[in-house]
């Protein structure tokens, strides 16, 4: 995969896009006389992110790009996140993550990276890189200001807004990130028993037949065009007829799978159930609609707790 491609990708969407989260090789082969020690707690991996995402993110024309030194509380977030993590996440982490990183970079950059590090034994190692602006955003921001890139004005005073309460937003990053290496781990996403229904039989990020007329086949995030925010009740209407658990979990299988991990934890760990709530002009709700109350959420919610327990 072509760097400069990655990086456009990564830095054009506040998370990484579709085609980032195959986690691009950024990194040369690392020897496995330097592979890390699978006995280091997930906290001690922690570092400076390499010399390769510092000039990526450069690259991609972000400013004030450097490496981030964690304060006390922003440790917490970590160490209160890592705790969060899922048994079999963590276990996987332990054999394949390499490194933590927290970067300075500007408002507008790539959010959080996972990239892929060959070792020359052929073990799959990870690294993952985070923005340190994130220590400052609840879940509930982060995640609308992701969501208004979907959408550009048209003077309507439609807003939208996802509610998830005062939780930070770290957590679920790290979380939607590191359920990406226990993809690249296991390969849940290519499985016909993930893919059934929702992903064409062929592979790749189209979607299934029953799907492809739904409007978030067409959303930004797919190639789409940004869409007039008065038509956001619409759009998140066809979201309700989907499996889905966000508009973002459609762009692609590996994307599907981090966000129905990721919204599944929100509700059993944390006990947050965001709500996507679409404003008219007047401040009356228009839609308010919960993912995580659909049947069809739910019932892929079982499909792929069952898929992470058995999967080897």
């Amino acid at each position: 995969m072509n760097l400069r491609l990655v990086l456009a990708a990564m830095i054009a969407s506040p998370c990484v896009a579709p085609q980032a989260s195959a986690t691009p090789l950024l990194d040369p082969p690392a020897s496995c006389a330097r592979q890390f020690d699978p006995a280091t707690p997930l906290r001690a991996r922690v570092g400076e992110p390499s010399s390769e995402v510092l000039a990526a993110y450069r690259g991609s024309g972000a400013t004030g790009v450097g490496p981030h030194r964690l304060s006390d509380v922003e440790w917490q977030q970590v160490d209160a996140a890592i705790a969060a993590l899922p048994q079999r996440h963590r276990d996987i982490l332990r054999r394949h993550l390499r490194r933590i990183s927290f970067i300075e970079a500007s408002t507008g950059a790539g959010n959080a990276l996972t990239s892929r590090v060959e070792a020359a034994c052929g073990e799959a190692l990870f690294d993952l890189t985070l923005r340190a602006g994130l220590f400052r955003e609840t879940l509930s921001d982060f995640l609308t200001t992701k969501e208004a890139g979907l959408f550009q004005g048209d003077g309507s005073g439609t807003t939208v807004r996802i509610e998830a309460g005062k939780m930070p937003a770290v957590p679920y990053i790290l979380l939607h990130e590191s359920t990406h290496i226990v993809d690249g781990v296991l390969g849940l996403a290519t499985r016909d028993a993930f893919r059934e229904g929702v992903w064409a039989k062929e592979g790749g990020r189209a979607l299934a037949p029953g799907l492809a007329a739904n409007p978030v086949g067409s959303i930004a995030w797919r190639g789409g065009a940004r869409r007039p925010i008065g038509e956001a009740a619409a759009l998140y209407g066809g979201l309700r007829q989907t499996p889905f658990t966000s508009l973002y979990g459609s762009v692609a299988p590996g994307e599907d799978l981090a966000e129905l991990v990721a919204w599944q934890q929100l509700a059993s760990r944390w006990k947050v159930r965001p709500a996507i709530v679409v404003r008219g002009a007047d401040a009356k709700v228009r839609l308010r609609y919960r993912p995580l109350a659909t049947p069809a959420v739910r019932a892929r919610m079982r499909r792929v707790a069952v898929l992470l327990g058995t999967a080897s």
